[in-house]
């Protein structure tokens, strides 16, 4: 057993050290970026980033356990020769990656990742283009990198592998235990969220996040990522096609036919509330009514009768609320922190307009990779479950809604206005366990999940009542969309429009009407819609649901395909991967898929 761990302890904290030593090389490679930074920043580079690399480290670890666990089935000298071979190939091709990576950083402006697939498919031009870059200086870079690397591991390894005892059982049962405890660091502890860039990001400073990457963790990550995109039909269609249907549906609209606002620069509370399916809300005749408070306030405020969620799951929610971003299928944008840093974010335009900006969340921010988007949107403060005390930690997701809107109200009262704040709410989400409430064994699943809405609503009622008594309060708008519907209650359809089908609500002293909006909608219109009645532009792929002339159309994605709803009919595309498209399906693919490109 001690040889077992051993061994492993010696390769696992090799290619720790390895990767800490090019994460060095990459600060010293880009100085120009970094000189400025100071040491402090430096050291919390490689403090956020050392999860990443020792989840690399562990991956990497993998195969010569493997080894180990079979080393009484192969012959010593053999055993030796593939030793030798992973240190050999792994040194040779990891250098290689993390030295082109350097280069690639500096040219491109972020880590090395799928993006470079498409290029090797011209292996002339790449290695033409690449006659541009400091050749000798990388080259340099990786020869070092390879020598030192393999004169560190003959030193560490060389005798130590020479005098091991003959193999047994129980060392091969020590490397299977060894194993199975991998798994924690692969997936970055034992938190609710497994790694991802979110977990390594720390800083408002995108270079700095990027500095705490680790290149072959984001290159792999980026390529399973990139897999889906690959299998779909996405990319038909040419540019002059696309701009004809694009704008059929986003007519250059700059001016709301009225002013909803009693003043100009109101606080906004953004409030997405996890999974709040239409057929919830008693104000939108839904069938299982759980909403009494909202059902109120809409009475009192506009309701958006027409609204549907781009997508199913939260993270194609927040990117489309946040920036604009149509949902597709199977992919999602946050899993993609080099493209979200080129979004659109209401967090950034309101924020150049003056407004103080925070966003609110009781879980993990780590999770779905919501932190490196949230961090590229330029928050002023990110808060989650590190906010909340332990106590408040009552939910398998985190702190539940009423501690949410509690902190809400604290941050409020010590924010300058106006303010611009989002929550996230999570009581909503499965398993549904909400405080004072006991869930008996058999208890239905659709009771259960409007027990939870019944919940959320009750913080929600409070949280109104106290923020009416604050000074901020009468210059405040108050918009609540949900994240997504939800097949539940009564297993709706998974390409179902009621699935779909969600409210939105504003309301709140700073608006001076109230009614019914009857337009339909998407969440991707919110931006427009609040961003032309505060006087600023509007997002591109977003309308203003305020304006007569806007084009009547809401889009939902599922997992194959997505449904397009207009005035004038219904457009469903289905099933992307078994059947090619035709041509008008392959020009609204394309017009529904810039951000992605």
């Amino acid at each position: 057993m001690i040889e077992s761990v051993w061994f492993f302890l010696r390769v696992w904290t090799f290619w720790i050290v390895y990767f800490l030593v090019f994460k060095l090389t990459f600060l010293l490679y880009h100085l120009h970026l970094y000189k400025t930074f100071s040491v402090s920043q430096w050291l919390e580079v490689f403090g956020h980033g050392l999860p990443m690399d020792v989840s690399m480290a562990s991956y990497t670890s993998i195969f010569p356990l493997l080894l180990w666990i079979g080393r009484g089935f192969i012959s010593s000298p053999i055993w030796m020769r593939i030793n030798t071979w992973y240190r050999v190939v792994f040194l040779l091709f990891f250098g290689f990656i993390l030295s082109a990576d350097l280069e690639i950083f500096k040219v491109w402006g972020h880590r090395i990742d799928s993006s470079i697939v498409p290029y090797l498919r011209f292996p002339k031009e790449a290695f033409a283009s690449s006659f541009s870059s400091p050749l000798r200086i990388l080259f340099s870079i990786y020869g070092v990198s390879f020598v030192a690397s393999a004169m560190m591991w003959t030193a560490r390894h060389g005798k130590f592998i020479q005098n091991l005892p003959a193999s047994s059982w129980k060392q091969s049962l020590s490397g299977i235990v060894l194993m199975a405890v991998l798994i924690i660091p692969i997936r970055g502890g034992i938190q609710l969220a497994p790694m991802n860039q979110s977990s390594v990001y720390f800083s408002s400073e995108r270079v700095l996040n990027q500095a705490a990457e680790n290149g072959l963790w984001v290159l792999i990550q980026s390529l399973l990522e990139s897999k889906i995109e690959q299998d779909v039909h996405y990319l038909e269609g040419s540019q002059s096609e696309a701009d004809v249907v694009y704008k059929e549906l986003y007519p250059n609209l700059i001016n709301p036919d009225s002013s909803i606002l009693a003043n100009p620069n109101p606080n906004v509370v953004l409030i997405i509330w996890e999974s709040l399916t239409a057929k919830v809300v008693g104000c939108l005749e839904g069938a299982y009514p759980s909403t009494p408070n909202l059902d109120q306030l809409a009475k009192n405020g506009l309701l958006f009768r027409q609204m549907y969620a781009n997508g199913d799951r939260s993270d194609k929610g927040l990117a489309s609320i946040l920036s604009s971003v149509p949902a597709l299928g199977e992919s999602s944008i946050l899993a993609r922190p080099n493209k979200t840093a080129q979004l659109p974010f209401l967090s950034k335009a309101l924020k150049a307009k003056g407004y103080q900006t925070a966003y609110l969340y009781g879980g993990e921010l780590e999770f779905a990779n919501m932190k490196s988007y949230l961090l590229n949107g330029g928050f002023d403060q990110l808060i989650g479950k590190e906010s909340f005390s332990k106590d408040a930690m009552n939910s398998k997701w985190g702190a539940h809604d009423a501690q949410l809107f509690e902190k809400e109200l604290q941050l409020a009262n010590q924010s300058k206005t106006p303010f611009f704040h989002t929550l996230f709410t999570l009581s909503s989400h499965e398993p549904f366990e909400v405080p004072g409430q006991h869930i008996k064994g058999n208890e239905p699943h659709d009771s259960l999940f409007c027990r939870a809405h019944r919940y959320t609503d009750q913080c929600l009622g409070r949280w109104v009542e106290e923020a009416k008594k604050q000074a901020w309060w009468p210059n405040t708008l108050v918009i609540l969309v949900a994240d997504h519907g939800h097949s539940a209650p009564g297993s709706t359809a998974d390409k179902d429009a009621l699935k779909f089908r969600i409210p939105m609500v504003w309301f709140g002293p700073a608006l001076n009407r109230n009614g019914f909006v009857e337009t339909l909608g998407n969440q991707t219109d919110i931006a427009s819609t609040l961003l032309n009645q505060l006087k600023l532009p509007g997002f591109r792929f977003s309308a203003d649901l305020l304006n007569k002339q806007t084009v009547r159309k809401a889009m939902f994605a599922y997992q194959h395909g997505f449904t397009l709803v207009t005035s004038d009919g219904t457009l469903e595309v289905d099933d992307f991967k078994k059947e090619k498209p035709n041509k008008a399906t392959q020009i609204r693919r394309k017009v529904f898929t810039e951000f992605y490109q």
